[in-house]
């Protein structure tokens, strides 16, 4: 379907090199797909290290199975004890003496082992409210940090060489983008190495910063 719709010729060649051109790429649908397919042309103005051109299509699927009744429930968001604050001493005074004057108060000899545990959850729980206290988990994005200024500079200065080359087909300019994509993903990479032991070193941290010493 890619000659289906009217577009320049520049939006329709796919494969571009060595001074010739064609369409070597295709999305092929049947009648009953065709139907919700309302565009299909290339872009040019991405980059990528392919001498073939970008195909896209635009495609309008029906939301029949969209439930237009339902509501979003808003999510409940998760607190959690300050657990953190354990690593003070006074605090974790504090901590042990609301444990111990919970369990002064409860009765003594429980038959039934569910209920004893519930009491000890419950006794847990009141004492870390009472000493250490609770607050809202952030939703922090999984993914390592390595944007910044410096990044986005160099991203920017790569797409302005390819849009540059694609425009005079010069060799200089090819050499020129090969050079910008170079060290994009050179500092890319740098900043992805520097990001992870970052996010290690913060996870022994946390893990073994409680751990008593022997």
């Amino acid at each position: 379907m890619n000659t289906f719709f009217k577009h320049k010729e520049i939006h329709k060649f796919t494969w571009e090199a060595r001074e010739h051109k064609s369409i070597i790429d295709y999305f092929i649908t049947n009648m009953k797909t065709s139907m919700v397919i309302q565009d299909i042309r290339i872009y040019r103005s991405n980059e990528k290290d392919s001498d073939h051109h970008l195909l896209c299509a635009k495609v309008n699927f029906p939301p029949r199975w969209l439930n237009k009744s339902s509501k979003k429930v808003p999510l409940k968001q998760e607190t959690f004890f300050k657990v953190r604050l354990l690593n003070d001493e006074n605090i974790r005074w504090l901590y042990t003496q609301r444990v111990k004057l919970h369990l002064n108060n409860t009765k003594e000899n429980e038959i039934d082992i569910e209920r004893e545990w519930k009491t000890l959850q419950n006794i847990i729980k009141s004492a870390a409210n009472e000493s250490l206290g609770k607050t809202k988990r952030r939703n922090r994005k999984k993914y390592l940090k390595i944007w910044d200024d410096q990044i986005k500079q160099l991203i920017e200065t790569k797409k302005k060489s390819y849009r540059k080359w694609l425009n005079s087909k010069k060799l200089e300019d090819k050499l020129e983008y090969k050079r910008n994509t170079a060290l994009a993903k050179r500092e890319g990479r740098k900043r992805q190495r520097l990001s992870w032991d970052k996010f290690v070193t913060n996870l022994e941290y946390d893990t073994y910063r409680t751990q008593s010493k022997v």
